[in-house]
């Protein structure tokens, strides 16, 4: 696991390229968290051209590194990694989980190898299949390769973005030039500017002073809507994400024009319905053997490793799995508090000693969480309402001297665990004449009802005549379009929609919900948080269930095995784990790792946000309006649970985050 970064400009004779590796070592340090084990940069002169009669325009091209060394923690993983013969450089982040295979497969086509790295291997299967060796990875990864030969850099992302990678284009060569970053597969254009910049975090390419510190307006509005920006977005003008499963490569087109091409090398399809259990109990017994094998592969490791325990059905199934595949005993962590209504204690204590894991508890107490929160802001790589729990055990778990964790993240995406199944269920369940009703009612509620942000939703979900893309956005809906409208003053366009994230071809509304929960929620908060906030403390953290083997076989079982209203939560993945649990340990309701931020608002933390939320130049920077806030926040501390805690909680940590960062509108 490392950090990734570069910058590929065109330059002339005249222009020093020392200011690029410059750029790149300044991005080195601020990604320095994420590689503490080792560095690396490197300087390629690409190409030359003549433009004109006496100036020369040179490609140039900066790659750097920093690494967590998980496999083969030797020197010969240092990065960026060279394949002499072609004169190709890789610089990667991530985990090959099948590279043994892959390996084994390209043999010694290309001489001995150098390294046990999986690195190596990728670059390898680069030069073997060239982009399509991406969709054999299984695994997590953000990578740049450099092609010696077709002179061009080549970018990729796996299929969930679970790793991340940030791209910048500019400056503008013409003022006024368009460098909106590509969103279309095949897009295949000029880009009007001399630089291309990357990293593995937004505030990264801040700390190359190349990306302006300008906030993106439409960003956020993005964040208001979701409680995160969702990409291509981020929260600085001109800095996009490259999205989950494509490639972007890019290359001089002409003398002093540097040009991109945008290709899907992975998607998350499902499998046909001959390569699926045509029973439940055949789709059963074949869906356990997928994630075992999934733990398995994500058991790959030279470094010490545990698994996140918080004794909830999801990371409880990761450990009854780990059980059944692993060699050595698992190491189990988890974080407990005094207080009973935050803590799972009890739950994880009896899953460890089903498992005859080797436990560890934490107990933090209230004002060591409130100690972290500062640190936890700081940490943050964008905004976002979720993330300190994250911070918090990824904190816990370094402590101990583990360097990877597995986390159960994906479970509920994958198996129905959120209310949005249920929800689409149930309202498409209504005959004709009552979803012909609903939105009429929804009017007579929105005039007589109390302006709870629950009511809101329930008004705005008996609108939605059942259809899965608006119960999707409508759940998952930090701010109503009218509370954005008014926080903002202005009407912006917040992004890609949950229709457009989620087309997919799919009709049952349980798989539909699925992809836009993967593609949505998943992607742009939890899986960009637990990256983020993990490795502030140089833990990698792994997710099984976000694997494409499992995906894909979930993904074309019918939603009635994974949902059923009679049923508590996850079903199916239940009966999947029976025999590994007393009948019913699975079955209690869904709690979490949370934090009392209710209360915390309300008495300790109340100054500190009072103070943020009525600043009027502090909330005019980030392009929100005062009146609006002040009067949600004094809502908010008369009724806490009628406005939720999440909604000023949002606002503040946006402002700060500006604020920490230099950025403005």
């Amino acid at each position: 696991m490392c950090s990734i970064s570069g910058i590929i400009q065109l330059t002339n004779s005249k222009r020093p390229k020392d200011e690029s590796k410059a750029a790149v070592t300044r991005m080195n340090a601020a990604l320095r968290h994420r590689g503490p084990d080792d560095q690396g940069i490197v300087d390629i002169v690409a190409s030359g051209a003549v433009n004109g009669d006496t100036e020369t325009t040179r490609l140039d091209l900066c790659l750097g590194n920093t690494r967590l060394a998980i496999i083969d923690t030797s020197v010969a993983g240092h990065q960026p990694m060279q394949d002499s013969d072609t004169g190709n450089w890789i610089t990667y982040n991530g985990e090959t989980y099948n590279y043994r295979q892959l390996r084994s497969e390209i043999g010694n086509e290309f001489g001995p190898w150098r390294s046990n790295t999986d690195t190596e291997v990728v670059l390898r299967a680069y030069r073997k299949w060239g982009v399509q060796a991406f969709a054999k990875i299984r695994g997590m990864f953000a990578l740049a390769i450099w092609d010696g030969q077709k002179q061009e850099l080549v970018l990729a992302r796996d299929g969930f973005g679970i790793k991340p990678l940030y791209c910048f284009f500019g400056p503008a060569l013409q003022t006024g030039s368009d460098i909106s970053f590509p969103t279309r597969i095949g897009t295949d254009r000029l880009i009007p500017a001399n630089v291309f910049a990357f990293a593995s975090e937004v505030r990264a390419l801040l700390a190359s002073e190349l990306a302006p510190r300008r906030l993106s307006a439409t960003a956020v509005s993005s964040f208001l809507e979701y409680g995160s920006v969702q990409a291509p977005l981020t929260i600085i003008e001109d800095v996009w994400s490259l999205m989950p499963g494509t490639c972007l490569k890019i290359s001089q087109h002409a003398p002093g024009e540097l040009g991109f091409v945008v290709s899907d090398f992975s998607t998350v399809t499902s499998r046909s319905h001959t390569q699926v259990g045509r029973s439940r109990s055949q789709a059963k017994t074949e869906l356990r053997g997928i994630l075992e094998q999934s733990v398995k592969e994500h058991l790959v490791s030279d470094v010490p490793l545990g698994v996140f325990l918080s004794g909830g059905m999801d990371s409880s199934a990761i450990v009854a799995l780990m059980s059944e595949v692993a060699n050595d005993r698992p190491q189990t962590f988890s974080v407990v508090f005094d207080e009973a209504n935050f803590s799972e204690a009890q739950h994880s204590r009896a899953v460890a000693e089903r498992f005859h894991t080797d436990h560890h508890e934490v107990k933090l107490k209230e004002q060591a969480l409130l100690r972290m929160l500062p640190d936890a802001l700081v940490a943050l790589d964008q905004p976002t309402m979720d993330g300190i729990n994250t911070f918090i055990v990824s904190k816990a778990v370094k402590a101990a001297g583990i360097t990877v964790a597995l986390s159960g993240l994906g479970a509920d995406e994958l198996f129905a665990g959120y209310p949005s199944f249920r929800r689409a269920l149930r309202l498409r369940s209504t005959g004709p004449f009552t979803q012909s009703m609903l939105p009429s009612l929804a009017w007579v509620g929105r005039l007589l009802g109390n302006g709870s942000s629950r009511q809101s939703k329930v008004l705005q979900l008996a609108s939605s005549k059942g259809d899965p893309h608006l119960i999707y956005q409508i759940s998952r809906q930090l701010f109503s379009p009218e509370t954005v409208r008014d926080l903002l003053g202005v009407d912006f366009t917040s992004g890609p929609t949950a229709r457009e994230n989620g087309n997919s071809g799919e009709t049952d509304p349980v798989n539909v919900i699925s992809r836009l929960e993967l593609t949505g929620y998943m992607a742009n908060t939890l899986l960009r948080d637990t990256d983020t906030m993990s490795m502030t403390h140089s833990l990698e953290v792994r997710v099984p269930f976000v694997d494409k083997e499992v995906a894909e076989y979930v993904l074309a079982l019918p939603g009635s095995w994974k949902v059923q209203p009679s049923q508590p939560p996850k079903p199916l993945l239940a009966e999947v784990l029976s025999d590994l649990f007393p009948p019913g340990f699975l079955a209690r309701p869904k709690m979490g790792f949370t934090l009392p931020f209710e209360k915390w608002m309300t008495q300790q933390l109340r100054g500190e946000i009072s103070s943020v939320l009525n600043d009027e130049l502090r909330l005019a920077a980030v392009g929100i309006d005062r009146k609006p806030v002040v009067g949600m926040w004094n809502r908010f501390l008369k009724k806490p649970k009628a406005v939720g805690w999440s909604r000023p909680w949002s606002i503040y940590v946006l402002a700060k985050w500006c604020q920490a960062n230099s950025v403005t509108l």
